[in-house]
């Protein structure tokens, strides 16, 4: 009986042990969903700078055209 009381003791403990650990895996997946998310939180806002940067270019090339023409009408090149 002693034994079967002794066992039953390790299993417990055993059990306490595996629960513990569940629930640092559960830390961790919550830690690495909330990580991810960031990330993706990241990638968007990378994307819109791209595309704000790549606006601005346009818009900079398109300038530097029209003061190229100005400049040819007036005969103004400096």
């Amino acid at each position: 009986m002693d034994d079967s009381g002794a066992i039953l003791s390790h299993i417990s403990s055993f059990k306490d042990m595996l629960d513990q650990i569940n629930e640092e895996i559960e830390a961790n997946f919550q830690i690495t969903a909330e990580i991810e998310s960031e990330i993706v939180k990241c990638a968007e806002i990378e994307t819109a700078l791209a595309l704000k940067e790549s606006e601005l270019t346009k818009i900079l090339f398109i300038s530097q055209f029209e003061i190229v023409g100005l400049q040819s009408v007036t005969g103004n090149f400096s």
